[in-house]
């Protein structure tokens, strides 16, 4: 079955009314216009969908189904059909989801200068501790922190940060256990490690050749926090992998030590994730070519 949309949109606007000639004048068009698109619309349904008498008019059995269904569709329709045609002016609902802690101090200038440029943009943000899945949840863009690969291939994902990381421990702890030569030697010492973030155990290492080289270590003390993690290694509760940078003063003051190893920590990277279905969005890519523009701000 073939049905005009502008007919449909006649006939949203005559029910939401409640009038022929209030749907002339929003739609600027001549009330016996109106009624002949009624008519017409009608007719290519096979059905009546308004009862008219001289004095009032009601929607039938039909054309109450009709309303409900079509109202929210129509609107979508219209949202995507502006989206496309004023690529300049972006609209509809931007979704995001970033770590709570870390995230929100990366990202919350980024974002809230997004949204002074884009005033008809609406955008929902929601912390997370845990990724969700972009497709099932709803989310146009997922930030998330993580070490090595993703495991999930079906999703797009692009690195928009790396920070170099670092095995470190406290002075008094590397006494009493001995310093690890090798990363296989963690295994038998304690460690922090993250309770679910980052993927959890194990702890991921690159080699000279570029290889991943995972290491299952013994964690005791799991948090999701890297100002946590900093704060129990500096009392030696164990070896913890840092982003250098947020531990650059403990270093230099001789507060917490850099363990070497033949194999380098993999870099945390905070990537964005997205479907594949949504990635020529305007909006995702606007706010793409921003977000790698205000890259360099980022301090961890």
């Amino acid at each position: 079955m073939s049905v005009d949309l502008n007919l449909l949109k006649v006939f949203i606007s005559v029910a939401s009314q409640g009038s022929f000639a209030r749907a002339g004048l929003q739609l600027a068009m001549p009330t016996s216009n109106v009624s002949r698109c009624i008519k017409q619309l009608e007719a290519q349904l096979n059905c009546r969908l308004i009862e008219r008498t001289t004095r009032r008019m009601r929607l039938t059995e039909q054309g109450e189904i009709l309303l409900k269904h079509s109202q929210n569709l129509y609107a979508e329709l219209d949202d995507v059909l502006s989206e496309i045609s004023h690529r300049e002016t972006l609209t509809g609902t931007l979704r995001l989801t970033i770590p709570s802690e870390a995230g929100s101090l990366l990202l919350a200038e980024i974002i809230a200068e997004f949204a002074l440029r884009h005033p008809q943009l609406t955008i929902h943000c929601d912390t997370q501790l845990m990724p969700l899945d972009v497709i099932d949840d709803g989310i146009d863009l997922l930030f998330t922190f993580h070490r090595g690969e993703l495991k999930n291939s079906s999703y797009h994902s692009r690195v928009i940060k790396r920070w170099q990381s670092v095995v470190v421990a406290a002075p008094h702890l590397i006494e009493r256990t001995g310093r690890p030569k090798a990363i296989t030697d963690l295994a038998n010492m304690p460690c922090i490690s993250s309770l679910s973030a980052i993927s959890g155990q194990p702890w991921v290492f690159i080699d000279n050749q570029q290889h991943t080289q995972k290491v299952t270590i013994n964690s005791q003390y799991r948090v999701n926090s890297g100002i946590l993690a900093k704060a129990a290694a500096l009392k030696g509760i164990g070896y913890a992998i840092l982003a250098m940078a947020p531990c650059q003063a403990e270093i230099e003051q001789g507060l917490l030590e850099v363990i070497h190893f033949n194999e380098s920590p993999a870099p945390i990277e905070l990537r964005v994730i997205y479907a594949s279905r949504r990635s020529l969005s305007p909006k995702i890519d606007a706010f793409m070519q921003h977000l790698m523009h205000s890259v360099d701000t980022m301090t961890p």
